[in-house]
């Protein structure tokens, strides 16, 4: 499927979704028409200088682009002052005459929404197959406006698949989609989770990018895996299909402090499978627990908590106390959460949680 959307395509999108996405949508459209004429009474214009193409010549490649934001187009919009409104920057490639914009999406359906039929573009003419990617990292990485860790991750891949396979954020992106396709778990946001037509085809995802490059640098591409699909196995029914990213950070923790204290060897085989599985023995919500045991770290310690390190003793305590007869997980010196000392936090999701540890 071509992730190539015409700019026209687009601005009709945003007229349709825009109404149920943003409060008062079109009585604020129609101010900002108002506010536009008023500015042209004025003489303020766009800047000149620069080519003027007409609309039907732009297009936007979402292998490199973030989904247009209804609530920035219009926040461009409400304030609008042409004599301020830069250029859009777009690439143009020798086999057509087709404008990929990188900079300025956002600034072009504002312009096509308020009225313009040709808009001003400084033009790249490059064949490099992965300008574009670049570019956009260039500009978004960084700014007023950043991308997000999902249009970044997005970025990456298409530069990977674009044949530039030597850089480790390109490589690691590309190493951490394909463990989430063999897992058959949809890596998204949950705004994108959210939108039938743009949510992933599998019936689990992970919302946590940031979690999900740690987890590899942590337990490298097969320590991924195998958490993923042991919490998938186990914890797979929490509403929307969502892997949980507590528990998963902690699977990640334990797996890095055994690879540390050179033992993962002497762990059984589905060791991650049989403490998640202990651990729904005691709390059957994924959900629940993560947010129990942050209640219980802070009860415990006193001090704000440190995810990977309190998930990863969670599942240690509790699989110690259920499986006395059971492996030794991992751990660090002088860290508990106190579950083995029945000191349960009074917070009702601990209460919850660990009920059935409580006095």
């Amino acid at each position: 499927m071509s992730n190539v959307k015409m700019l026209l395509d687009v601005v009709n999108e945003v007229k349709k979704e825009a109404p149920e996405d943003v409060p008062n949508w079109n009585s604020k459209l129609a101010e900002a028409k108002v506010n536009l004429q008023n500015q042209i009474a004025k003489g303020r214009l766009l800047p000149r200088g620069v080519e003027d193409h007409p609309l039907e010549h732009f297009a936007f490649n979402y292998s490199v682009q973030r989904d247009v934001r209804a609530g920035h187009v219009m926040n461009i919009m409400k304030k609008f002052d042409p004599r301020v409104c830069c250029p859009v920057s777009a690439v143009k490639r020798s086999d057509g005459e087709t404008l990929y914009i990188f900079d300025g999406q956002h600034r072009a359906v504002a312009l096509a929404l308020l009225g313009w039929t040709k808009i001003p573009v400084t033009i790249v003419e490059t064949d490099e197959p992965a300008f574009d990617a670049e570019a956009f990292e260039i500009v978004n990485d960084s700014g007023i406006l950043r991308a997000g860790t999902e249009e970044i991750h997005r970025c990456l891949l298409h530069r990977y698949k674009m044949g530039e396979t030597e850089t480790e954020r390109v490589a690691t992106a590309h190493a951490v989609q394909k463990v989430f396709d063999e897992c058959e778990i949809d890596l998204e946001p949950k705004r994108v989770r959210k939108s039938p037509g743009k949510c992933g085809p599998n019936k689990h995802y992970f919302s946590h990018f940031d979690y999900a490059y740690k987890g590899i640098k942590m337990a490298g591409e097969q320590g991924l895996k195998d958490a993923l699909t042991a919490i998938k196995a186990v914890y797979g029914d929490e509403e929307g299909g969502e892997i949980n990213q507590g528990l998963f950070i902690g699977l990640m923790k334990q797996y890095q402090m055994g690879a540390e204290a050179k033992r993962l060897s002497r762990l059984p085989e589905g060791w991650m499978l049989k403490m998640l599985m202990t651990t729904k023995e005691v709390c059957p919500s994924a959900t629940l627990i993560h947010t129990a045991t942050k209640k219980q770290w802070q009860h415990a310690n006193g001090v704000g908590w440190d995810a990977p390190v309190a998930m990863g003793h969670m599942l240690k305590e509790v699989y110690q106390i259920e499986q006395p007869e059971g492996f030794e997980p991992s751990y660090m010196q002088n860290v508990t959460l106190k579950l083995d000392e029945s000191d349960i936090a009074p917070d009702s999701e601990a209460q919850t949680a660990f009920n059935k540890y409580v006095k």
